[in-house]
């Protein structure tokens, strides 16, 4: 796949950023989802699991068409990292806005993951800084994040499409919920595996 888009013109810069316009599609169908009629909405959520999963795709194939094929640019770094801070807000908050008809702080949560997310890379970032591998250690990586949503985007689609409203609400708040207990372990594994190569020299 990735030598078809090389072939076709695709640079790995341009798949980053499309990773972020398929984050905001996600981010959408999740704020619009609960507004729709059920079966609008079991469609919305699964388009929403689609692009999450697109999301990881491109992820994954903008490093491998960099490296494969020969297409490693000096702001490289830049445009792989940067736009997944941006792409992990636009889907927390969807789903956090989206919730709000049914439980008004859930946009609270929303703005938790979001900042955990960030966080998370943050601190890789951070022991790279400091001259460190790069730890990735933790529950609640960017993958596991958006596989743990794009599921919990299935199965409320299921939930809503049978009529089940208030639990797929549930679901996706038990969703938020593993997002920002999970990425608030992995800030801190990753601190503490951070302090201690540190101090360790």
């Amino acid at each position: 796949m990735a030598a078809r888009l090389r072939a076709r013109g695709a640079t790995p810069n341009g798949i980053s950023l499309f990773a972020i316009g398929l984050s905001a599609l996600a981010g959408l169908s999740f704020f619009f989802a609960l507004r729709d009629p059920p079966h609008s909405g079991a469609v919305l959520l699964l388009f929403a699991a689609l692009c999450l999963v697109g999301r990881l795709l491109c992820n994954r194939l903008d490093g491998l068409l960099a490296r494969r094929g020969g297409m490693v640019g000096k702001a490289g770094e830049v445009y792989s990292d940067a736009p997944d801070r941006l792409a992990d807000a636009l889907v927390f908050l969807g789903v956090g806005y989206g919730l709000t008809p049914w439980m008004a702080w859930a946009s609270d949560l929303g703005w938790a993951a979001s900042l955990l997310a960030v966080g998370t890379a943050y601190v890789r970032v951070l022991g790279m800084a400091c001259g460190l591998r790069e730890h990735d250690e933790g529950p609640m990586p960017r993958r596991t994040r958006m596989i743990a949503t794009a599921i919990a985007a299935v199965l409320a689609a299921i939930g809503l499409a049978l009529g089940h409203a208030v639990i797929v609400a549930w679901v996706l708040l038990v969703a938020l919920a593993a997002v920002i207990a999970g990425a608030a372990w992995t800030i801190a594994l990753r601190l503490r595996a951070i302090v201690r190569e540190l101090e360790a020299r």
